[in-house]
């Protein structure tokens, strides 16, 4: 679905493997010395499959070595191509390692692995592998100390290249434009959708104001958690221009579905979260297999995202026609289904789109 991309791993002066070429400004990076073991992958951005010529993925698979001569024999057609262009690859299973097989060219030997089978096989490729031991039980107790509070799902692994301008661009919005609610200069009432108004009145203008407001602190602090969480691989799947007329067209039908289900009609409804939940749909579709840090009962676990939205879409539904009348409990939740049905419909046309814009720049495309 994109143009692979170069990602450099070099050893440290521990041992430890640290990605070169990418970012974080707090990230120790390792010395430039040529002496130093250093292995190039090629990886999709977006997907996080990865790309290992023959020996890369031996040496950074840790305890299992000799990959690629414990796979079996047996095979059948992939329906991806060798990235060097030497026409479909086959399907090999590992037995008692992973449970999907890998993609393997017969001609020069190099493998395929999907996001989900590198993190297991060679999690050394990630940012999750990387680092020492105690470096990441620490950093997994303060992910961990943090959703004891807060009971927000935490992001595994999936970084997005480029920047996410847009996502920025929103959340600098929502906070600039709640500041002025608070000083009193933006009647939140008034801007904000009223589904009773809007029936007599026909201010239908508000659809298009309301999802940049919101209520309180927790309010913006919570939609803008989700929409930087998940908003910026979506972002760089659909492209800037195409996220940002989704995730506007995904607010204004998700405050119509409220307006046309909702039972409190004197209610007024702000904030983004339609929005949001057409982004958490799309999220769901392109990456289903992506895992979630969740505290469930005191214990962290890493659940994949379709379990989270499967809980989420639920929930919704339970409180959105069964709850104390839709609305009541502060919560639009008929704008959060409406924009979640929006999402998951909208995602696999621009995935089709993705597909045809990598297959005009590429001069290898995907075998879809």
């Amino acid at each position: 679905m994109h143009e692979l991309v170069v990602v450099t791993l070099r050893r440290d002066e521990a041992g430890n493997w640290v990605q070169v070429d990418g970012g974080g400004w707090f990230r120790k990076r390792p010395p430039a010395s040529t002496s130093e073991l250093e292995v190039q992958i090629d990886a999709c951005p977006i997907c996080f499959g990865a790309w290992f010529d023959p020996g890369e993925l031996d040496v950074l698979a840790g305890k299992l070595e000799g990959v690629e001569t414990v796979l079996e024999d047996e095979s059948a057609p992939s329906q991806r191509g060798c990235v060097h262009g030497h026409g479909p690859m086959r399907e090999h299973h590992l037995p008692g390692v992973i449970s999907t097989p890998l993609d393997r060219c017969a001609s020069c030997g190099g493998l395929w692995l999907d996001g989900h089978e590198r993190r297991k096989l060679a999690q050394a490729s990630t940012s999750e592998g990387q680092g020492t031991k105690t470096e990441r039980w620490f950093k997994r107790g303060a992910i961990w100390a943090a959703q004891v509070l807060t009971h927000l799902p935490v992001e595994v692994d999936n970084p997005a290249r480029p920047t996410p301008w847009v996502v920025f661009l929103a959340l600098a919005a929502f906070v600039g434009i709640f500041l002025a609610q608070q000083a009193g200069a933006i009647d939140t009432e008034y801007y904000g959708i009223l589904p009773g108004r809007m029936k007599h009145e026909g201010d239908y203008w508000t659809l298009l104001t309301y999802m940049f407001l919101h209520g309180s602190w927790a309010h913006l602090l919570g939609n803008a958690y989700f929409l930087y969480t998940f908003g910026d691989n979506i972002e760089h799947l659909f492209g800037r221009v195409r996220f940002a007329i989704f995730f506007v067209l995904t607010g204004v039908i998700a405050g119509v579905v409220h307006v046309l289900l909702t039972k409190k009609t004197g209610i007024p409804v702000v904030g983004a979260s339609g929005s949001i939940a057409g982004v958490l749909a799309a999220y769901l579709w392109a990456f289903p297999r992506q895992r979630l840090f969740q505290v469930i009962l005191w214990i962290q676990l890493k659940i994949p995202v379709w379990s989270y939205l499967f809980v989420w879409v639920g929930f919704h539904i339970l409180m959105g026609f069964w709850g104390k009348g839709a609305g009541a409990e502060g919560v639009a939740w008929f704008a959060h289904l409406g924009g979640f049905l929006v999402g998951i419909s909208v995602a696999p046309l621009m995935l089709a789109l993705r597909r045809r814009d990598v297959a005009r720049r590429v001069r290898v495309p995907a075998l879809v």
